[in-house]
C-alpha cells in the first residue's frame, strides 16, 4: 500500500509542476527573457549626442543647473533614440522629447 501511495504522490506533483508551467503565457515568458537579458541580441548603441542648439545652451553660464538625474536621462533618451533604426533627424526629435519626458517624470 506504500508504494501505491508513492506512486500517486508522484504523479501529482508531476500533474501540480504542469499545471503551474501551463498557465504561463506566451506574453509572461517574452517579458521575462526580454527583461532578464535573454531576449534578442540588441544592435550595439551608438552614442547621440544633443543637438548643437541644447549643447550651446548647456554651455551658457545662464543655463539653469541639470537635474541630478540627467546622466541617466541622456542614456535613456539616447537607447529610445537609436533602437527603432530612425534616421539623423528623427532620433535627434525622439532624443530631446524622450529626455524632457524622463526629467519632468523623474523631477516630480
Amino acid at each position: 500500500m506504500v508504494a501505491a501511495m508513492k506512486k500517486a504522490l508522484v504523479s501529482a506533483r508531476i500533474l501540480a509542476v504542469c499545471l503551474i508551467a501551463a498557465g504561463c503565457t506566451d506574453n509572461d515568458w517574452n517579458r521575462m527573457l526580454n527583461y532578464g537579458g535573454m531576449g534578442e541580441e540588441a544592435a550595439p548603441v551608438t552614442a547621440v549626442q544633443p543637438p548643437a542648439a541644447e549643447a550651446q545652451a548647456a554651455a551658457a553660464p545662464t543655463a539653469p543647473a541639470e537635474p541630478a538625474n540627467a546622466d541617466f536621462c541622456r542614456n535613456v533618451a539616447a537607447q529610445d533614440a537609436t533602437r527603432n533604426g530612425f534616421d539623423q533627424a528623427t532620433q535627434q526629435k525622439v532624443f530631446q522629447r524622450s529626455f524632457a519626458q524622463c526629467v519632468a517624470i523623474y523631477t516630480r
